[in-house]
C-alpha cells in the first residue's frame, strides 16, 4: 500500500480557526447564497408573469372600453329613401336593425317557395314563407284529424242507429238468419277501405 502526502494551501482559513468550522461556515454560506439566488429568481419569474398578466388584462380592458365607446358613438350615414336627398346619421346598432328588418320584408320567394328569378315573380318574404309553411303544416294536420274523427263518429252513429232500427223492426230470428252483425261489419270494413283510398 502506497502512502501519498497531500499538502493544501488554504489562504481563506485563518490561523486560529479550525478546518471543520471553516468548511462548515463556507458550506452554509454557499448554500445560503444558492438558496437566496433561487428564491430571487423564482420570485422575479413569478412577478414578471403576474405583471404580464395584469398588464395584458389592463390593456385589453382599456382597448375594449375605447372600442365599445367608439363603436357606440360611431355613426353611419343612411339614406332611407332613394327619392329623398336627406341623410340620417345612425349608430351601428340602429343601422343593423333597419337592415335586418328590410331583409325580413324583402320579397325573395315565389308562391311555391322557390327563390324567384325575377323581381316580378317574388311574392313572399322569408318570414312570410316560413309562417305560411308552418301554418299550412299545422292546419292540414289538424283538419285531417278533424275530418277523420268526424267520419269515424258519423259511421259509428249510422251503424248503431241502423242496427237499433233493424232490431226494432225485425224479429230476432230474422236477424240471425240474415246475419246482420256480419253484414254491418263488412260494410264498416268497406267504408274503412274507401277512406284509406281517399286522398
Amino acid at each position: 500500500m502506497a502512502k501519498v502526502k497531500i499538502e493544501l494551501e488554504l489562504d481563506w482559513i485563518s490561523e486560529e480557526g479550525d478546518l471543520d468550522s471553516t468548511i462548515k461556515e463556507e458550506v452554509i454560506q454557499n448554500l445560503q447564497e444558492r438558496f437566496t439566488a433561487r428564491i430571487e429568481r423564482s420570485t422575479k419569474e413569478m412577478l414578471e408573469s403576474k405583471l404580464q398578466e395584469i398588464s395584458a388584462k389592463v390593456t385589453d380592458e382599456f382597448l375594449e372600453k375605447i372600442m365599445s365607446d367608439k363603436v357606440n358613438n360611431l355613426q353611419i350615414p343612411y339614406k332611407s329613401n332613394d327619392w329623398r336627398s336627406e341623410v340620417q346619421m345612425l349608430t351601428i346598432g340602429e343601422f343593423v336593425g333597419i337592415r335586418y328588418e328590410e331583409f325580413l320584408k324583402r320579397k325573395v320567394y315565389d308562391r311555391e317557395g322557390n327563390e324567384a328569378r325575377y323581381s316580378s315573380d317574388a311574392k313572399l318574404s322569408i318570414h312570410e314563407f316560413f309562417i305560411n309553411k308552418f301554418l299550412e303544416k299545422e292546419l292540414v294536420g289538424k283538419v285531417n284529424n278533424l275530418i277523420k274523427t268526424a267520419r269515424q263518429e258519423a259511421e259509428e252513429t249510422i251503424i248503431k242507429t241502423l242496427e237499433s232500427n233493424l232490431k226494432a223492426q225485425l224479429s230476432a230470428d230474422l236477424i240471425n238468419r240474415l246475419n246482420i252483425p256480419h253484414l254491418l261489419k263488412s260494410l264498416q270494413e268497406k267504408a274503412a277501405l274507401l277512406e284509406a283510398e281517399a286522398p
